[in-house]
């Protein structure tokens, strides 16, 4: 293997690790967001529990009040009824009380339905509230473990920046210019020839530029991808 071959598979290592690094660091912000939207909607699904049950207790206040308010009429009528001389007016007022008693019956059903319903959003409530709680601390767990992993790779990203920087520095000028060029457009700059193959593109390649490889006098290039390939063994 060429020596420049291998100095720079040795500087493609460290580009790859860092190329890793850096596309870690990119989908951090959208795990950040995942993390937080799984926290919103438990918090959404917690204030839609809590406005059903809210809404179930004002309307059970509500009835309360007209039962109450029938109840209040009921007396008045009653103490009107015995205080009344004419039969005429006597039975109006019995029919009028009876008829106040049958829309409290009816209220008081309704009361009763709400107040049935009113033990299952509590329930429900319970859960939301529950489901809430564990969400949030998952979540908060989450997001520092994406913290901790920004820092580490962050810290490992200026490592190997610097591992990487003193490679290069030992790399021939006109070379490096070569590789990094080749490295912006392709990713991969250095790719093994399996037989006539090209590993980078795995298109084959011409008999001139297999045997220039494995002459190993000067760096072959792949003529479909552009990639500087090698051949790391051969049978004789």
């Amino acid at each position: 293997m060429l020596p420049e071959i291998e100095q720079l598979l040795i500087l493609q290592d460290k580009d790859q690790q860092l190329r890793r690094f850096r596309n870690d660091l990119k989908k951090m912000p959208a795990d950040a967001e995942a993390a937080k939207a799984r926290l919103a909607a438990a918090a959404a699904a917690l204030a839609a529990a809590k406005e059903e049950a809210t809404r179930n207790e004002l309307a059970i206040k509500a009835l309360e009040l007209q039962i109450q308010t029938r109840r209040n009429t009921i007396v008045k009528l009653k103490t009107q009824q015995f205080e009344t001389r004419k039969n005429e007016e006597f039975t109006a007022l019995a029919h009028e009380t009876a008829r106040y008693e049958g829309d409290v019956a009816k209220l008081e059903d309704e009361e009763m339905a709400l107040m049935e319903k009113g033990e299952v959003f509590k329930s429900l409530y319970q859960e939301a509230q529950d489901h809430h709680a564990a969400t949030e601390a998952l979540v908060k767990e989450d997001l520092g473990k994406i913290k901790q992993r920004y820092l580490n790779i962050t810290a490992q990203i200026k490592e190997f920046e610097t591992l990487r920087s003193g490679l290069a520095s030992r790399v021939p000028s006109e070379l490096l210019e070569r590789y990094d060029r080749i490295l912006a457009g392709k990713g991969d700059v250095i790719a093994e020839l399996n037989g006539h193959v090209c590993t980078g593109c795995h298109m084959k390649v011409t008999a001139a530029t297999f045997n220039e490889a494995r002459a190993e006098k000067q760096i072959a290039t792949c003529p479909n991808c552009g990639r500087m390939v090698y051949i790391a063994h051969w049978d004789d």
